[in-house]
């Protein structure tokens, strides 16, 4: 009799789902991991992820005003009101805005008791709330998750890897209603790097990955309609130095997939702010530069959307 209630007992236990751990907690865990001095964490199985990250997940949930309360900003806080300007400003001028969040590596890359898509729990809510203001927001995540893919993001760089620009290429060009004909030509290239992480967690034997590059030239073209502005995911693998390669990051693979060349506004560190600061600079300096635009891409690390110390002001597209 003890043995049959010990089976049920057990059956009952087995047949309840195991509860999901909750991304916040699991962020709040990773963080309390990493060494002091360093920006990086590694798993036992060789992957590194950016303390920004786990700081930007701890945050749990964003929509509904959740994200004013959790921000790392003491000043325009939520980047809603700002990117609601930005759409309206460049609607009114011809010109569509999308809005590219890059997923957390953490979505792709589980750890810690989470699943693949778990660290997309707080961010879609949010995004739904800013398309119910207009704006058009490409999440990534779906198709990054529908590929099945594991090389989506560099194992010792806080950034895409060159698959993963690559297939955010491809979803940006179904959504670009341009096709040029100029005949960009890739050139595959092997190389092995050192990304920030590691350097970060290492800096005197930082590891190495290996990747595999296309290279394209003559990509970037201040002319046309496809304006590229962001953060270092549009410049890593594009312009050298510690963006780890030359003429092969997202604005090199969007250009050989529409089949012309792409305007870029990049800038390292965050691009809350200071990316659209330079890109109303140039608009005020050159007025026909603007005109000629078609298509904006806003592409930046989905922690900024909590960790932009300076927040999002509203920053006018032009005078």
């Amino acid at each position: 009799m003890k043995k049959f209630f010990s089976l049920i007992l057990f059956t009952v236990l087995a047949a309840i789902p195991a509860r999901s751990a909750e991304p916040a907690e699991v962020a709040g865990e990773e963080l309390a991991k990493i060494p002091a001095g360093t920006i990086a964490m590694r798993t036992p199985d060789g992957w590194f992820f950016s303390r920004n990250e786990w700081e930007h997940l701890s945050k749990g949930p964003l929509a509904q005003g959740g994200i004013v309360k959790v921000s790392a900003a003491k000043r325009n806080a939520d980047p809603l009101p700002a990117l609601a300007k930005f759409h309206e400003d460049l609607k009114a001028r011809g010109i569509t805005l999308i809005c590219v969040p890059v997923p957390p590596k953490s979505a792709l890359v589980p750890e810690a008791g989470l699943q693949k898509g778990d660290a997309m729990k707080y961010l879609k809510p949010y995004y739904e709330e800013l398309r119910a203001k207009g704006i058009r927001v490409l999440d990534l995540s779906d198709a990054f998750l529908a590929s099945g893919r594991g090389d989506l993001y560099c194992r010792t760089d806080a950034h895409w890897s060159p698959a993963g620009l690559a297939l955010a290429a491809d979803e940006l060009a179904k959504t670009i209603e341009l096709k040029g004909t100029t005949q960009l030509k890739a050139v595959p290239e092997k190389k092995t790097v050192s990304g920030d992480l590691a350097v970060s967690f290492d800096p005197a034997n930082p590891e190495r990955e290996a990747v595999e590059l296309q290279t394209v030239s003559g990509a970037i073209d201040e002319n046309s309609p496809v304006l590229l502005i962001g953060d270092s995911h549009t410049l890593v693998f594009s312009t050298g130095g510690d963006m780890l390669a030359d003429n092969a990051g997202l604005a090199e693979a969007l250009a050989l997939r529409l089949g012309m060349g792409v305007d870029r506004i990049g800038v390292k560190g965050s691009a809350a702010s200071a990316v659209r600061i330079n890109l109303f600079r140039k608009a005020v300096k050159d007025p026909a530069w603007l005109k000629n635009k078609k298509y904006v891409i806003y592409c930046f690390t989905c922690r900024e959307f909590t960790e932009s110390s300076g927040g999002w002001p509203v920053v006018p597209v032009a005078k």
